[in-house]
């Protein structure tokens, strides 16, 4: 899954590379790998390349603010979204590309969506993802309610297929 975020004034490019064992990040083209060590009260400790750092955290759909070792950063998601793509679904299917739990539907059965419309909000290891149409077309079936756990692979929205084109 990749992510075109902001810190202040400069763009990256962020790909999740792995989930596990470890989760693995690139961020300008320089492999990370990042873990949660501990979790309470609203605090984290993680190790980013085997460094700790402790601090808060804040992760809304199109921004994260993360305060580690008395430092602040504030990074904004510029589209806002994750794309489905060839990793999480068929131009027919969107599909979970990691397990988790459904949060909010942004669409119902038979609304008409526009590429890259939202049409789910995901959490999967305590982090909220908001997933958007690969295509324009009509939602077709919503598979999970909201709440509800899945596994990765697991089809969270089918769209009806796509009307042949005339030329």
């Amino acid at each position: 899954m990749s992510y075109e975020i902001r810190q202040e004034k400069a763009d990256f490019h962020l790909d999740i590379a792995a989930r596990r064992p470890t989760l693995e990040v690139t961020i300008a083209q320089t492999l990370h790998r990042v873990e949660e060590v501990a979790d309470s009260d609203g605090r984290f400790t993680i190790s980013v390349d085997g460094r700790l750092f402790r601090g808060w955290r804040l992760i809304t759909s199109d921004r994260i603010e993360i305060r580690l070792d008395g430092r602040s950063f504030v990074f904004d998601r510029r589209e806002g979204v994750a794309r489905a793509d060839a990793t999480t679904g068929t131009g027919d299917e969107v599909r979970a590309e990691m397990p988790g739990t459904l949060v909010t539907r942004h669409v119902d059965v038979g609304t008409q969506v526009a590429l890259g419309e939202r049409l789910v909000t995901i959490e999967s290891m305590k982090l909220q993802v908001t997933i958007a149409a690969p295509r324009a077309g009509t939602i077709a079936r919503l598979h999970i309610a909201e709440g509800a756990t899945f596994e990765r692979g697991a089809i969270l929205v089918s769209m009806a297929p796509a009307a042949p084109q005339e030329g």
